[in-house]
């Protein structure tokens, strides 16, 4: 029995990407080797035969078939199917994709103002992410949240960004948050060990197709000694998903790279769960103003 779906894309790319994620945990070595292939780089493979992608994961085309039985498709054809239609209703901008945009006639009187279709581009990325999926999550990480007795926060690269703008705003209203070292990998398991299993590592990984080595093996020494994890991130193709307990997806712009969509989830994460602890907030926030306010670094 295909596998062809009638279900919306983010339906579809959980179960094309955690079949494959699946396939390289449990198949045998070349299998594997193509299962992270096509992970990787499942826009071209939506286009290749089974020869090129023979070629292409330096294994073989009767491999290929075996993977694509194994992956529970009745044909090449049907995993192909899967893998054009995540791609086409999947929005995967990253920094190369500018390129097209440079290269547009800037005298080009009809062209749309930058500033207009980046915003534009950036509000359609975070009306996508408003999924039943994120929603169901949402609610499973505030309640992680709530019960942590310290939450530690972790990003490497832009990623840094985001989880750094977590961390200032967790700081406005906790004070059991801290900013897991991300200078050096050499120093960071050195915060990781301080976590237990009555604590939770929230982890900031975007950007694909090419993600932080650092961040997805902190997620697995975490799965491997019982400390809970929330990934965030905007690929479901990213394989720090199934070292985390429990993972947060937006989707992504179209046309430019944009860390706003998740940075509106960390907003909407820090405003609830103050609400939930609007006690302990309301007294940190309290006692913070009045500091600042006193020691005239604000007016």
């Amino acid at each position: 029995m295909g596998m062809t779906m009638q279900a919306d894309s983010n339906t579809l790319q959980n179960d094309v990407f955690a079949r494959l994620r699946m396939g390289i945990q449990q198949f045998p070595t070349q299998q594997k080797t193509i299962c992270s292939y096509i992970l990787n780089n499942h826009q071209k493979v939506a286009f290749y035969t089974v020869e090129e992608l023979g070629r292409a994961s330096d294994t073989s085309p009767a491999t290929v078939v075996r993977v694509v039985k194994r992956l529970g498709y009745d044909s090449y054809k049907e995993l192909l199917e899967d893998l054009q239609k995540v791609m086409m209703h999947g929005n995967n901008a990253v920094w190369w994709e500018l390129e097209q945009i440079w290269n547009t006639n800037e005298s080009d009187s009809e062209q749309e103002p930058v500033l207009s279709w980046v915003l534009r581009d950036d509000i359609e990325g975070i009306k996508r992410s408003l999924t039943p999926q994120l929603i169901d999550s949402f609610d499973k990480a505030i309640d992680m949240m709530e019960k942590a007795k310290n939450i530690g926060l972790v990003g490497m690269r832009s990623s840094k960004f985001v989880a750094g703008f977590m961390h200032y705003m967790m700081n406005q209203f906790f004070s059991n948050t801290k900013m897991i070292n991300s200078n050096g990998s050499d120093m960071i398991y050195d915060d990781v060990l301080n976590y237990g299993a009555n604590d939770l590592v929230v982890a900031v990984s975007i950007g694909g197709p090419h993600y932080v080595k650092t961040t997805h093996e902190i997620l697995k020494f975490l799965k491997e000694n019982s400390v809970p994890s929330i990934l965030i991130t905007n690929d479901i193709a990213n394989p720090a998903i199934d070292s985390a307990t429990l993972a947060l997806c937006v989707d992504r712009t179209k046309y430019h790279y944009s860390i706003v969509q998740p940075l509106a989830l960390v907003e909407a994460l820090v405003t609830e769960l103050a609400r939930k602890k609007k006690g302990v907030a309301k007294k940190k926030l309290s006692r913070l103003n009045e500091i600042l306010d006193s020691k005239g670094i604000t007016m």
